[in-house]
């Protein structure tokens, strides 16, 4: 239903990538249906998304399994449907205002990439500690406090991975985990830290670079009469 080249071209965002792979799946899926009396092609559509959104961490919210009858299959698969209309509507409509975001490109300070390491480094640990998180949900969590610290590391750092793990944890606590608000904590020290470091940045650009100091001309001797 989709080739390995087409798989490759997918987005490095999960959630990207979810509404590019379901778009080529389902075209493939109402071309393949057309040839065909039974629901081979549907099962075929939703045994490819249950496997993307496993692996790529997308919360699709549809949990009964499909049956194996296909009368009973039919209005299952209307409901699948739906999920899957939902889910990537929501991620268009939060990509469209991520993209109204300014996304600051910053070069950070030794002192101030330490800072956030520490920041990022106690946030795992909450992560790990915290008490009714999905394990889908932990781990995506995880990467993407790892995404951070991989900005961070770089020369020039991008804000928005702050903003996209900023989205996972509040995710996460509408869901029910509990236990995170520390990690929310962190995560407001990291963003005052980058503030700081956008605020420095745009002071340099404002003032300039130091002016050269002036050499005074050498005194005339008073003993030189002018001409």
């Amino acid at each position: 239903m989709i080739s390995d080249d087409e798989l490759d071209d997918l987005s490095d965002d999960d959630e990207i990538a979810f509404v590019q792979y379901e778009g080529i799946l389902r075209k493939a899926m109402e071309r393949d249906a057309l040839d065909r009396t039974d629901w081979l092609a549907e099962r075929q559509y939703v045994t490819h998304i249950l496997a993307f959104v496993e692996l790529r961490h997308v919360d699709l919210n549809f949990t009964r399994d499909a049956p194996r009858e296909n009368d009973a299959f039919s209005s299952w698969f209307v409901g699948f449907l739906e999920a899957v209309n939902y889910l990537k509507a929501v991620i268009r409509l939060k990509h469209a205002a991520r993209k109204k975001l300014h996304v600051s490109v910053l070069e950070l300070s030794l002192d101030f990439k330490t800072q956030i390491g520490g920041h990022l480094t106690a946030m795992r640990k909450i992560v790990f500690e915290a008490d009714h998180l999905a394990q889908m949900k932990r781990d995506a969590l995880i990467r993407r406090i790892d995404n951070l610290q991989h900005e961070v590391d770089r020369d020039r750092t991008r804000t928005e991975a702050a903003m996209a793990l900023w989205l996972e944890l509040t995710s996460a606590i509408s869901k029910g985990a509990t236990n995170l608000d520390p990690a929310i904590d962190r995560l407001e020290r990291i963003v005052k830290v980058l503030s700081l470091s956008r605020d420095e940045s745009e002071t340099k650009a404002i003032t300039g670079p130091p002016k050269p100091k002036q050499i005074a001309p050498p005194k005339a001797d008073e003993d030189e009469i002018p001409f």
